[in-house]
């Protein structure tokens, strides 16, 4: 069908259009090529729009906050797709645009997503935003609930063995019934106006000033990624116990995030075995051996 629909399509550019069929078949392969370098971006910044939406709609009560770089206890910065702030607590938000099946827990460092029989590994979502979790509780200094959230495409398929203890791992459409189940005020009018200030504080001015956030963000966590080997051997395995809230250190989160554009790497496998490859495949090539 999809050979047909190309073929289709080159036949009414060359009656309609009055081109050459070899110029048709080239503008064929190099929008082909060029969508594909893309789609991994476009899909990303779709469904982080359709979150954004679905945050809107909520009402006037609860103030959004997307794409921040929360500053760490130990100085650096970490990122965080949305934060929802309201009286029924703070809301932070971790947005994967994955299809296919999902498989993972808590406790395990990569998750699996197989489509059909191809299998990808990516960073465990509920580790990463325990990880932005704690740099708010850190960076707002105040004794209230925050809730954490990992949002998937609708079009995954959740194949989790056991129920999630410091996350919600749902999918888009369930988001706003997630948050809706929460009824009680627990923060204050008070409260609510100095988060919301500290939070705005967080938000670039210009795309300037966002443009330079994100390289400095970037030059840190290619910094961190060079000697983190030798630090991952020395971190020591503690027991977790239900309702612990488990943060990776800064050197193995930066190891699943590429030093050149900033998006997750995935364990995929090639001729000579399987390494980690940047998601943004093909436009970033970024590897790293396992």
């Amino acid at each position: 069908m999809l050979v047909l629909g190309l073929l289709s399509y080159i036949m009414i550019l060359v009656i309609l259009v009055n081109i050459n069929l070899y110029v048709a078949l080239g503008f064929i392969f190099v929008t082909s090529v060029v969508a594909k370098a893309y789609l991994p971006q476009l899909k990303g910044y779709v469904g982080e729009q359709r979150i954004r939406k679905l945050l809107e709609s909520l009402g006037e009560e609860v103030k959004i906050y997307n794409d921040l770089y929360v500053p760490k206890k130990n100085g650096e910065m970490t990122q965080v797709d949305h934060v929802l702030l309201s009286p029924k607590g703070i809301f932070v938000i971790e947005t994967k645009n994955y299809t296919g099946w999902i498989f993972g827990s808590e406790s395990q460092k990569n998750w699996t997503q197989t489509i059909y029989k191809k299998k990808s590994r990516f960073y465990n979502p509920v580790m990463q935003n325990n990880t932005h979790v704690k740099a708010l509780q850190h960076y707002l200094n105040m004794d209230m609930p925050l809730h954490s959230i990992i949002v998937f495409s609708n079009a995954a398929t959740f194949k989790f063995k056991e129920p999630f203890q410091q996350a919600h791992v749902i999918q888009t459409k369930h988001l706003k019934r997630t948050i809706n189940q929460y009824t009680t005020q627990e923060i204050s009018s008070e409260q609510l106006s100095r988060i919301s200030q500290m939070l705005h504080a967080l938000v670039p001015k210009n795309k300037q000033q966002k443009k330079e956030v994100k390289k400095q963000h970037l030059e840190h966590v290619k910094e961190m990624a060079k000697p983190v080997k030798k630090r991952i051997s020395k971190v020591k395995v503690e027991p977790v116990t239900a309702g612990t809230v488990i943060v990776e250190p800064i050197s193995i989160a930066s190891d699943y995030t590429c030093p050149k554009c900033g998006s997750n790497l995935v364990m995929r496998n090639g001729k000579r075995g399987a390494f980690y490859g940047c998601q943004g495949f093909p436009k970033c090539r970024f590897t790293r051996d396992l």
